[in-house]
């Protein structure tokens, strides 16, 4: 018989020592963000903005960092560590516009991002930030994330939904908080290459969330195909390995942007 309490058990003591290590690592600086931009459906010459994503500058770590942040609620000193990195790069080279992913469960105003969001009013930065709320974890609290994006916004910082219809994101949130940009999860792209029913449905949600944010992002288009099935679906803007893998260096970024935490 499955000794459920020792499994569980055996799992938090395994994620905790997981949580340690990563952060034993970014402390070592073997972490970078590496650029991947938001494209336009229809002219893929030109860009939205790009994404910064966390990659390791040596071996694997062997596990998905994100998953166990969440689930040890540790996630907020990694999405500090990043926001602060983007920032700076923004200070450091005025002709970029870039974004960066943060976890629903740092989406309450604290002291750190009250900080920020300073920050962010006093310098014309704000304008070419992007935050990007992952749905992989559900917030502590809705009415704060909602007042989380609205005070962001009310700096011109940008923020978007990160793969929404794949966790906890909802309609409810998406129409309170009033975002900028919705980014429709890859795997909608995957399922309708198999199925018409499925492409049928990522036409009904590009439709959808073209009435609730003023930008659409189709993410993990990957061949010529997807391309033409964004167009045909009406989506603005695209993402994905067709135009580039993300990069440690892009035009107007000449140095590699490696993470380092106290």
């Amino acid at each position: 018989m499955l000794n459920l309490d020792a499994i569980s058990a055996a799992t938090s003591s395994s994620d905790e020592a997981r949580v340690r290590h990563f952060y034993e690592q970014l402390q070592l600086g073997r972490f970078h963000l590496a650029f991947q931009s938001v494209k336009a459906a229809a002219d893929p010459q030109r860009s939205l903005y790009q994404e910064g994503l966390l990659r390791s500058n040596g071996e694997p770590l062997g596990f998905n960092p994100f998953a166990v942040l969440e689930r040890k609620h540790a996630i907020r000193r990694l999405d500090r560590c990043v926001v602060d990195a983007i920032i700076a790069l923004l200070q450091s080279y005025p002709n970029l516009t870039l974004g960066c992913n943060v976890s629903a469960q740092s989406t309450s105003l604290d002291y750190y991002w009250e900080q920020v969001l300073q920050r962010l009013a006093d310098s014309e930065v704000a304008s070419r930030l992007v935050i990007e709320i992952t749905e992989s974890s559900a917030p502590n609290s809705h009415d704060q994330a909602v007042e989380f994006v609205h005070q962001l916004r009310s700096t011109g910082c940008h923020v978007a939904i990160d793969d929404f219809g794949s966790g906890f994101g909802t309609l409810a949130f998406i129409q309170h908080a009033q975002p900028d940009i919705i980014k429709i999860d890859q795997g909608y792209v995957q399922r309708a290459r198999r199925s018409s029913l499925h492409a049928k449905t990522l036409r009904h949600l590009v439709g959808l969330c073209n009435t609730l944010a003023p930008h659409v992002v189709v993410e993990g288009v990957e061949t010529a195909d997807d391309l033409a099935m964004g167009l045909d679906c009406e989506a603005q803007w695209v993402q994905g390995f067709l135009f580039s893998r993300a990069q440690r260096l892009i035009d107007g970024l000449d140095t590699p942007c490696v993470l380092k935490t106290e």
